[in-house]
C-alpha cells in the first residue's frame, strides 16, 4: 500500500516538480557532478546505491561517461519511475536496474570500479554494514562517492530537529561527520574524507520553499491536492530550521579501497 511506502507516487510528484524529472533530493545534475568531482567515470562500471527514480544514474552515464551503471532499490515502484526516465533520456539500455532486499548487496566481490549514492544512505540502520560491503564489491583502488544527510553535534537536542520527525514522514537514521569517518576508515577505507554542505543547502531550501509556496504552488497543488500541499509546506518549513541551526547536514562522502 502506497501508506507503506517512504516515496509514494504524490511524493514522487512533489519532489520532481521541485528537482527535475528523476531526482528525489536537491541539487539536480550538478549536485552529482559535484559529488564525483575528481573522480574519472569514464569506461567504468559503476553501482548506484538507492537509484530512486534514475536521475542520477542517467548523469553518470550521459554527462559522465561511464560504461555501465547497475543500479539498485528497495522499493519496485521507484525502479518503474526509473525505467522509463532512463529509456526516455536514451540511455535505458546501459543501466541494470535492480530491486534489492536491505541487507548484503547481491554481488561479487570487486565487481565495480566506483560505488555512488545520493541521500539514500539515510535510510540504512547499519552504517558500518553497509560500508563493509561497498568496500566489498569495490575493485582494488576502487572509489566509493556518495552525498547523504548527516546529524550535527546539537541534532539530539534541536527542538527543529524535532518538529522536523514530528510533521516529516521520513525514517532518517543519521550518525555525525565524525563518527562517520571513523566507521568508514574501520571498515577498511583509506583517504576518507567528508565535506559538508549545510550551508549550500541551508540557502538553497529557503529558495525552494519560497518556490513552492510562490510560482510552484499551482503546479503542486494540481499534481497532488490542497491537503497534501498545505501538509508539504509544513514539513518544508521544519526542514528549513532544522538545517539553519546545523541540525541536519547534507554531506560528501568520500573513500578508496586499497589496491592490491
Amino acid at each position: 500500500m502506497d501508506d507503506d511506502l517512504q516515496y509514494p507516487d504524490h511524493f514522487i510528484d512533489r519532489l520532481q516538480i521541485l528537482w527535475g524529472e528523476g531526482f528525489l533530493a536537491a541539487g539536480g545534475p550538478e549536485e552529482v557532478k559535484e559529488i564525483l568531482r575528481g573522480v574519472e567515470l569514464a569506461g567504468k562500471t559503476v553501482l548506484d546505491i538507492g537509484c530512486g527514480t534514475g536521475g542520477p544514474a542517467i548523469v553518470l552515464l550521459r554527462d559522465l561517461g561511464a560504461a555501465r551503471v547497475v543500479a539498485i532499490d528497495v522499493e519496485a515502484h521507484l525502479l518503474r519511475h526509473a525505467v522509463k526516465n532512463a529509456e526516455k533520456a536514451g540511455v535505458g539500455s546501459r543501466i541494470a536496474f535492480q530491486l534489492v532486499e536491505p541487507g548484503p548487496l547481491p554481488f561479487e566481490d570487486k565487481s565495480f570500479d566506483v560505488v555512488f549514492s545520493k541521500d539514500a544512505l539515510v535510510h540504512i540502520p547499519d552504517k558500518a554494514a553497509i560500508y563493509r560491503e561497498v568496500l566489498r564489491v569495490l575493485r582494488p583502488d576502487g572509489v566509493f562517492a556518495a552525498s547523504d544527510w548527516l546529524g550535527g553535534e546539537n541534532t539530539a537536542t534541536a527542538p527543529e530537529w524535532a518538529r522536523l520527525c514530528e510533521v516529516g514522514h521520513l525514517k532518517l537514521i543519521m550518525a555525525t561527520a565524525a563518527e562517520t569517518e571513523a566507521t568508514m576508515t574501520a571498515a577498511g577505507f583509506e583517504t576518507v574524507s567528508t565535506r559538508d554542505r549545510n550551508a549550500w543547502y541551508a540557502e538553497l531550501s529557503c529558495h525552494e520553499l519560497s518556490q513552492i509556496e510562490g510560482p510552484l504552488r499551482d503546479k503542486v497543488v494540481k499534481a497532488v491536492d490542497e491537503e497534501l500541499y498545505t501538509h508539504w509546506v509544513k514539513v518544508r518549513r521544519a526542514l528549513s530550521d532544522a538545517l539553519a541551526v546545523g541540525a541536519l547536514r547534507p554531506t560528501h562522502l568520500r573513500g578508496h579501497k586499497p589496491g592490491s
